[in-house]
């Protein structure tokens, strides 16, 4: 009845890739396996008049697609924003300026130059006279 070239499938794995097998997501391996179990195996048979032969698919196949009203939309996604508190539907965020570091940049540095300014004034030109060394200055 089935292919001797064909290894024996489970029933277990027979039954959760017969579904698998309708759907066409199967290489020819494998449903060549599950076809083979089921004609073999009673169970999987009453199964198989099920899924392939009408039943529940082709009923919910039939079925014509739903359509959402457009505004149904709208009220979801302010549902979404108020209970996310606008993590995931919100405003985008911008990017921060950067006009503050660079604003701030510019006023260490100022503020650098000007300490380095004052400093030398501070200290000054020394008050002995050129060419004088620590052993002439006046007892």
């Amino acid at each position: 009845m089935s292919d001797p070239k064909v290894d024996e499938l489970p029933h277990e794995e027979a039954l959760g890739l017969l579904d698998a097998l309708h759907d066409g997501e199967l290489d020819e391996a494998e449903a060549a396996q599950v076809r083979a179990h089921v004609a073999d195996c009673e169970r999987c048979q009453k199964l198989e008049a099920v899924l392939g032969g009408g039943g529940i698919r082709d009923a919910v196949t039939s079925l014509p697609p739903e359509t959402m009203p457009e505004s149904v939309l709208p009220g979801v996604q302010r549902k979404l924003r108020m209970r996310s508190r606008g993590r995931f539907y919100g405003e985008p965020k911008k990017a921060p300026s950067p006009w503050p570091l660079l604003i701030g940049s510019v006023l260490v540095l100022a503020l650098l130059v000007a300490s380095y300014f004052l400093i030398g004034q501070i200290a000054g030109p020394s008050s002995a006279p050129r060419g004088a060394t620590s052993g002439d200055a006046p007892r």
